[in-house]
């Protein structure tokens, strides 16, 4: 942390000055008991004991709830941002929980028309009880990742919660074309306008190619940007993480650089999928398999392919992989257990994505205290 100190805007150094007034307290779950708590839950196990969880942190057991109900398979990354707003509650003595999809009016209509003007709808509340302060983890399009806010006498601080190994923002990059080329429109740029020097970087990026590796190869500058200019435009004014000892850890969002590894990551085959855009492509790369192909009607040897699995653990297969960027689903196929045959209609396609990623691996609640004190 070299260089001259970068300065606290006014509600960062409120909020952090409040935060770090308060005893340094422990993450109510650390990573472990987290990993442990996800196993069970994914695997829907008996031995998950969700009364006591609702006791401790009612947001997580209503989200698995509702993760059961919708037939669902809940995110790890739910895990930490529940846990950590129920850590910050208890550390703000806000006893009082409402789950907003029960109790659409407990929030006073100024605050909710103020959480409005963000662009973002409560989920749950931790409030006193004579609702002068609420926390209000919240979530929308285009708004902070995790979403928490803080609101008290209609003063809002935007609070962003991140595991200690987290992505930024990962959108979809625009699609590229049958010459698997990489494309910067000017839409996304508006929209992204973070990641245009990791962009220009790899301009000459050919997806096709590099198909089934992830590209890291950025500058530290590129990274940088990508990171910092993320939450200016999301409105995050801090990002609360937790420590190696699994302390929480309250730090200014544009400034991240100084207190995480940063790094940048380009996936060819991201998470969300469409309608083959490529058919060409597509058609030239399944010739490898030696397809029987009539009309759009597909027949290949089931050994020949890699096979998708289901999240969860239970290593259910979920799909094929016809190449890292192409798959489709077991259920869009008839197996007669040699051979797989299914329309070309029914192939899915996985769009690329760009992100920036922090670790916080060597973080520490002390290190940070003392850093911001000084400017308090």
């Amino acid at each position: 942390m070299k260089g001259e100190r970068i300065p606290l805007t006014k509600l960062q150094k409120e909020i952090m000055q409040e935060f770090y007034s308060i005893a340094l307290t422990k993450v109510i779950f650390t990573k472990k008991e987290r990993e442990y708590l996800w196993d069970l839950a994914t695997k829907r196990s008996s031995n998950l004991d969700l009364q006591n969880l609702k006791e401790k942190c009612p947001a997580l057991e209503h989200q698995i709830q509702k993760s059961y109900e919708q037939g669902n398979n809940i995110q790890s990354a739910v895990f930490s941002e529940c846990v950590y707003a129920q850590t910050f509650a208890n550390m703000l003595k806000l006893d009082l929980f409402i789950n907003c999809s029960g109790d659409q009016k407990f929030i006073p209509s100024s605050v909710a028309n103020l959480i409005d003007s963000y662009n973002l709808v409560p989920r749950y509340v931790y409030s006193t009880k004579d609702k002068r302060r609420m926390l209000i983890q919240a979530g929308g399009c285009g708004g902070i990742d995790s979403a928490l806010i803080t609101v008290i006498d209609l003063v809002i601080y935007t609070i962003e919660f991140k595991e200690p190994g987290a992505k930024i923002t990962e959108p979809d990059l625009p699609k590229y074309g049958e010459d698997g080329k990489l494309k910067i429109t000017e839409k996304f740029l508006h929209d992204y306008p973070q990641f245009e020097a990791m962009l220009n970087e790899q301009k000459d990026l050919n997806f096709f190619e590099i198909m089934g590796h992830n590209i890291n190869d950025f500058s530290e500058a590129s990274i940088k940007l990508a990171v910092s200019n993320n939450y200016v435009k999301k409105y995050a004014d801090v990002i609360c993480t937790e420590d190696n000892n699994g302390y929480f850890v309250m730090l200014p969002a544009n400034q991240v650089q100084l207190w995480a590894d940063l790094q940048g990551e380009i996936r060819p085959a991201g998470r969300n999928h469409y309608k083959v855009w490529t058919p060409v492509a597509l058609s030239r790369l399944m010739l490898q398999y030696e397809p029987d192909i009539v009309g759009t009607t597909v027949r290949i040897e089931k050994n020949k392919l890699d096979v998708r699995k289901a999240r969860g653990g239970n290593g259910k297969i979920s799909g094929y992989k016809i190449t890292p960027l192409f798959f489709v689903y077991a259920k869009d196929c008839e197996d007669d257990g040699k051979y797989i045959t299914f329309n070309l209609m029914k192939v899915q396609q996985l769009n690329p994505t760009i992100a920036g990623k922090m670790f916080f691996t060597s973080l520490k609640y002390e290190e940070v205290k003392s850093y911001y004190q000084q400017m308090f």
